[in-house]
């Protein structure tokens, strides 16, 4: 009989101290519960960090041959011939950030006239004329062809009449002389993500009779003139980054600008 009471007697103290125990530990999450949901939360907001970074560094990135007639064609309709002036694409590699907006409306005249003359157009609107404007400089960019001040510089194949709003072409005896040394480019990559497209280039500026510079200031020599420009050094040259963006399935400049590294 006594040894059933011992036994009862452990059992009631095994119960008593499990209860204590629940007790003790109901009472520990009831007073860091606070703590213990902010733990959790900034655990989920970690992994979702971490899942939005991910994403953002998984977007497709194309790269282009450095020959591809779409990037040849997008940076050759940039160099187009303003006054026989063989420094024009100065006016996109510099020595500063150049947009779209900063294009003049004379050099944005050239960039559309070089192309309706190669199709021997007779007549062009004035809103054909700005359409293939902003075909190479965005929807945005405003031409106002009255404002052009030619000022002897150019030599502009269509003529321009405000009150019929309309540009035709006209018969000119254009000619300039200049150097054999002008200023040449070199694709070095193209890529493409997300509708932006950056093209890195290699640019040696001349000095319209016999020397390359390295450089827009004309202060770093690269070589002197041997007869063919094909043989330039582009390894010591300047470096450009142009970006162009995807505006309705065409590509318009964006910018310009000289790369440091």
């Amino acid at each position: 009989m006594e040894e059933k009471k011992k036994g009862n007697s452990g059992l009631i103290i095994l119960v008593v101290l499990l209860f204590v125990a629940c007790a003790i530990m109901g009472a520990f999450i009831f007073v860091n519960k606070d703590k213990l949901t902010a733990k959790g939360n900034t655990s989920s907001t970690v992994e979702t960090d971490k899942k939005d970074t991910n994403d953002s560094n998984c977007k497709e990135v194309k790269t282009y041959d450095t020959t591809d007639e779409k990037i040849v064609k997008l940076v050759d309709s940039l160099t187009v011939m303003v006054g026989g002036n063989w420094k024009q694409f100065e006016l996109f590699a510099n020595d500063k950030k150049v947009v779209a907006s900063d294009v003049d409306q004379l050099t944005a005249y050239h960039i559309a006239e070089s192309t309706f003359f190669k199709n021997n157009a007779q007549s062009i609107t004035l809103e054909e004329f700005t359409k293939e404007i902003q075909k190479h400089l965005g929807k945005n960019y405003t031409f106002k062809p009255e404002e052009i001040n030619y000022k002897g510089q150019s030599c502009p194949q269509y003529n321009y009449d405000a009150s019929a709003k309309k540009f035709t072409k006209q018969e000119t005896a254009c000619g300039w002389t200049t150097g054999p040394v002008g200023i040449h480019h070199l694709i070095t990559k193209a890529t493409e993500s997300d509708g932006v497209l950056e093209i890195n280039m290699r640019v040696v500026f001349g000095d319209n009779s016999s020397k390359y510079y390295a450089d827009y200031a004309r202060t770093k020599l690269l070589q002197e003139y041997n007869g063919s420009s094909t043989e330039l050094n582009y390894s010591g040259a300047s470096k450009y980054k142009f970006i162009f963006k995807n505006e309705d399935d065409n590509y318009v400049f964006v910018s310009s600008e000289p790369v440091n590294s």
